[in-house]
């Protein structure tokens, strides 16, 4: 044993390594939460910026990135002093490499949901970052084969360069100056729409299965579709956020225009104030509990920018009803109806149904999945998931509400509805669906996957028919979806096997989603090319003798229109609708 005098002297000296690398450890924490303090202002260009916001909140995370990498740290280097200090380069190399991946793949992935000039400037921070990474990997590998010590040109270069990645972010974000669009003058159109339209937004719906069961006999309406209408796919931008791609169908614009970018606003009063967020870095569905006293709410359509076409109508003065869209509101515009989607998640405030005489008897159409007849579920076989159940119910709610309302307000001439159960169903089938009868597999999981699914459609077809019969007088029925589901390929495939998911589908951009288009002047059996998104919403206002807004993303899906339509429908532009007054047209 150590004199005592010994372990006097050494305990100070081991005090004083132990407080050096809680230091060193706290460091790369440091620096991680101010590359995310500004990949968040990056994100939400609407947020005011400057360096003093920049430093307070690349402090605040910075501080909880410290703890947390020094807890994490400090349970590798607690037992070996001075190993902090050796592995302290590495670590940062690891945070910027880090730092420039997800900058990349922000830039990326939400090319659509933030403003092009701010894309490009996050790029070129990204390459920054990339540059710092390289020069700091390349001074560690020098000082570490063979291994010495680190000098002071060395340190300095590091603390250079750590500072520099967060002056590039601040210096990148501070370039950004978004353009003030400049607005058309207040206008007013004496245009009434000349048909009753009829607009049923599927998620999920494709073309690989809708045609193959149409051709067998399965799908009489949608047949009926492509015999006699117009159809096509739908291709979409990523990521697949429903609530944007939804809004974007029904605004005719990129999400970074219309505000919607997903599901949720966040707000964090100790970083941001009084400010939502709109996007976390990952995508819109990232977990926002991994922020400091972050609270979120729905988005609504008070944090939408842009006007619908049901509200474009409305100005028109067109009766319109409009159940199941998300970023709508029943305290917004004068609807002959609007039950908003969390209306059907059970929110029944005034914000959420309206008139409140039918609001109040919606609730009435409500079924449970344990209430749904023999009859209705014995097309799914004895094997239904529980999902699929509560996906039917759900739609079933909302179709037969749909009915009701049609029958007491009859003078709506714009319908607008959203069903998403299919896309809950195609999710858990569509894996088993493609493999039991494009790849031959015989399973019974995925023969009950494809029964699941098939059955899922035929019910869809049973309700488009009957609506379509219930659309008097010059009509017209659009039935989208701005993406479709695809069966799992490559290692997603391996892994679902695996995890006993074979059956699964999955959402992605490269999924396209499906357009059908039948009524007065539809073109019989055209398949149409090259269609986006983004064009649903002007081919609608054309379809109704209505101008087209210049300033939409969108353009016409000509090819659709017959050519007695097109001679007699000129295409015609308005700068904006988003000055027009609700001066109401004559019907």
């Amino acid at each position: 044993m150590p004199p005592v005098e010994t372990r006097r002297h050494r305990t100070p000296r081991l005090l004083k390594f132990r407080l050096q690398d809680l230091a060193l450890n706290f460091l790369p924490g440091l620096l991680a939460g101010a590359q995310l303090a500004g990949l968040l202002f990056f994100l939400n260009p609407e947020v005011p910026f400057g360096w003093t916001e920049l430093l307070r909140v690349g402090g605040a995370l910075g501080c909880l990135g410290g703890v947390v990498s020094t807890t994490v740290l400090s349970f590798f280097t607690w037992s070996r002093p001075g190993l902090a200090r050796r592995q302290l380069p590495w670590v940062l190399v690891a945070v910027l490499a880090l730092s420039a991946i997800v900058d990349w793949v922000q830039a990326s992935s939400l090319d659509y949901f933030i403003p092009p000039g701010i894309n490009r400037r996050l790029i070129k921070a990204a390459i920054g970052l990339s540059i710092a990474t390289v020069v700091c990997f390349y001074t560690s590998l020098l000082h570490a084969v063979p291994p010495r010590a680190y000098g002071r040109r060395s340190i300095a270069l590091f603390v250079l360069l750590s500072l520099s990645s967060v002056y590039v972010l601040g210096e990148r974000r501070t370039a950004f100056q978004p353009q003030v669009p400049v607005m058309p003058l207040p206008s007013s159109l004496e245009i009434a729409p000349r048909l009753n339209l009829v607009v049923v937004g599927l998620t999920g719906a494709t073309l690989d299965a809708i045609l193959p069961l149409a051709e067998q006999g399965q799908l009489p309406f949608f047949l009926r579709l492509i015999e006699q209408g117009a159809y096509g796919r739908l291709t979409s931008f990523p990521p697949t956020a429903p609530d944007a791609l939804w809004t974007s169908l029904a605004t005719g614009r990129y999400p970074h225009r219309h505000g919607v970018s997903g599901h949720w606003v966040y707000r964090a009063p100790l970083l941001f104030g009084e400010d939502w967020l709109r996007l976390l870095p990952g995508s819109p569905s990232w977990n926002h509990q991994l922020l400091p006293g972050v609270s979120r709410r729905r988005l609504d359509a008070n944090m939408r920018r842009n006007p619908a076409l049901w509200e474009i109508f409305d100005r028109l003065g067109v009766p319109s009803g409009i159940i199941g869209w998300p970023a709508v509101s029943a305290a917004r515009g004068a609807p002959s109806f609007v039950f908003s989607d969390t209306y059907f998640e059970g929110d029944f405030s005034a914000t959420a149904g309206r008139p409140p005489e039918l609001a109040e008897r919606g609730v009435l159409f409500q079924v449970a999945s344990n209430e749904l007849g023999a009859e209705t579920i014995a097309p799914f076989g004895d094997n239904v998931p529980e999902l699929a159940l509560a996906a039917l119910a759900d739609d079933l709610w909302r179709q037969t509400l749909t009915l009701f309302l049609l029958d007491q307000r009859q003078e709506t001439r714009a319908l607008f509805l959203l069903l998403p159960g299919l896309g809950e169903v195609s999710r858990l089938t569509f894996g088993g669906y493609t493999a039991y009868h494009l790849d031959g597999h015989q399973q019974d999981t995925y023969r009950q996957a494809a029964q699941n699914l098939t059955a899922y459609y035929r019910q869809l077809d049973s309700f488009l028919e009957q609506l379509w019969q219930r659309i008097p007088g010059t009509r017209m029925l659009a039935v989208a979806s701005p993406f479709g589901v695809a069966e799992p390929r490559g290692w997603r495939r391996l892994v679902k096997t695996v995890t006993g998911r074979a059956s699964e589908g999955s959402f992605h951009p490269t999924s396209d989603g499906a357009l059908f288009l039948l009524g007065d002047g539809i073109q019989a059996n055209r398949f149409l090319d090259e269609a986006g998104v983004l064009d649903v919403m002007p081919t609608l206002l054309y379809a109704a003798g209505c101008p087209i807004g210049r300033d939409l993303d969108g353009r016409v899906l000509i090819s659709a229109f017959d050519s007695s339509f097109l001679a007699q429908t000129p295409l015609t532009f308005v700068p904006s609708y988003e000055t027009l007054t609700a001066d109401r047209a004559t019907r």
